[in-house]
């Protein structure tokens, strides 16, 4: 299985990199920054992935100028990246683009987009469940033919947990961001709950920068 690389500061020290030709589901509660880790992976690959790296940003509730506005905020200027067609958005706002999501993140994957879903928990909340897991099958079967890493953000407790555990299921990988309050501060870490390929079974610390997450490659105890 080739594992592809993240370009997150530390993270492909302690996994190797992320299964290629798989979707994968990011999630945590909301501030954790579940959110944060999917969007910065989806803009390194664009910016440093090399000759024809491109990403698609499919929003389902946030304009376009919102999510350019909040990744301006570490440092990540997609202005330019989208003048070079290595970065679309995609708005799935409206009731008829929501409806036409699964062709067209498949026409995206066939050209060798990587794709990120933001986020795949309002996307349920406005469709019907039989809907959203025929999304996720039509997902892994493009994937599997076009290459590529796909990310689902996904926000714990919004759903019930049935549905969760369902869903990360059918998936290919479950990055799970766990937060705990120590002396006084917030501890994250990022959960490997699965991930085809990929055997870490420890809890991967990290840090919220000025320039996004930096996980911490000396283990804490």
């Amino acid at each position: 299985m080739e594992l592809v690389r993240t370009y997150v500061e530390g993270l492909d020290e302690t996994l190797g990199g992320l299964p290629a030709q798989s979707v994968v589901m990011v999630t945590g509660e909301p501030g954790s920054g579940h959110d944060l880790l999917a969007q910065q992976i989806l803009y390194l690959h664009a910016l440093k992935g090399g000759k024809g790296s491109k990403s698609v940003y499919f929003s389902t509730f946030k304009s376009d100028d919102v999510v350019r506005e909040n990744l301006a905020n570490y440092g990540w200027k997609i202005e330019n990246l989208e003048n070079n067609k290595q970065w679309e958005f995609v708005d799935l706002r409206s009731k008829n683009c929501r409806q036409a999501l699964s062709r067209k993140i498949s026409s995206k994957i066939r050209k060798g987009s990587w794709t990120l879903i933001d986020s795949f928990s309002h996307l349920l909340m406005r469709q019907q469940t039989k809907q959203a897991f025929s999304l996720i099958e039509r997902l892994l079967e493009t994937s599997r033919k076009f290459g590529g890493v796909h990310f689902l953000i996904f926000t714990k407790r919004m759903h019930d947990p049935q549905m969760e555990t369902t869903m990360q299921e059918f998936v290919d990988g479950v990055l799970e961001i766990v937060m705990q309050e120590v002396g006084g501060g917030i501890s994250r870490r990022i959960k490997i709950k699965k991930l085809k390929a990929v055997h870490v079974t420890r809890l991967i610390p990290f840090a919220l920068t000025l320039q996004g997450i930096t996980v911490e490659t000396a283990v804490r105890i």
